[in-house]
């Protein structure tokens, strides 16, 4: 592999950036309305919240998508990843969480739809390639929006974080801080 097939992870700091519009576009196709916070939320967060960070992954210098993470003191939770529409099913993925999980340097914790479906299997069979653990804990996803649903859902994690110990732990710094449910 050349070095210029590498996929780069580059965090994204101001709000102005204009790579933040390739982004919105990826992030609106990729998740259901109920999975994610209007855009001009997570431009905000970009601003103004400094545990927040939005990376833009490229490779050969074009971008070809993102991850959104939350950095806490023992650990980083992976609120939202995806590889654009067009760059997918050629390894860019794995390739791009890898790059990520280098560079955060903590143990990760992300959300993930239960496995009711093949696509849901396949999501959590590529983050257990990756070295994550499926946590077995009853977790619903608070809504992202006003008068919206609970989704039950299930934490993976990778490298120090021990859900059998600190899952209410986890789970209610992820409600106070990503959601704003005390």
């Amino acid at each position: 592999m050349s070095i210029q097939s590498v996929v780069v992870c580059r965090s994204v700091k101001d709000f102005f950036d204009p790579v933040l519009d390739l982004i919105e576009k990826t992030y609106t196709e990729s998740f259901p309305e109920v999975e994610r916070r209007d855009f001009s939320l997570v431009r905000h967060l970009v601003k103004g919240e400094p545990r927040f960070s939005v990376y833009a992954l490229s490779r050969e210098d074009r971008y070809v998508g993102f991850i959104t993470g939350w950095f806490f003191e023992d650990y980083t939770y992976v609120e939202h990843f995806a590889i654009d529409p067009a760059a997918r099913n050629g390894g860019i993925g794995a390739e791009a969480m890898r790059q990520f999980l280098t560079v955060c340097g903590t143990p990760v914790v992300l959300e993930v739809e239960m496995p009711g479906d093949e696509m849901s299997k396949r999501r959590i069979g590529f983050y257990e390639r990756l070295g994550f653990n499926l946590d077995g804990h009853v977790y619903h996803q608070p809504p992202y929006r006003n008068g919206g649903g609970w989704l039950e859902m299930r934490l993976m994690t990778y490298g120090g974080v021990d859900l059998e110990h600190s899952f209410e732990q986890v789970k209610n710094c992820l409600y106070k801080n990503v959601y704003g449910i005390s």
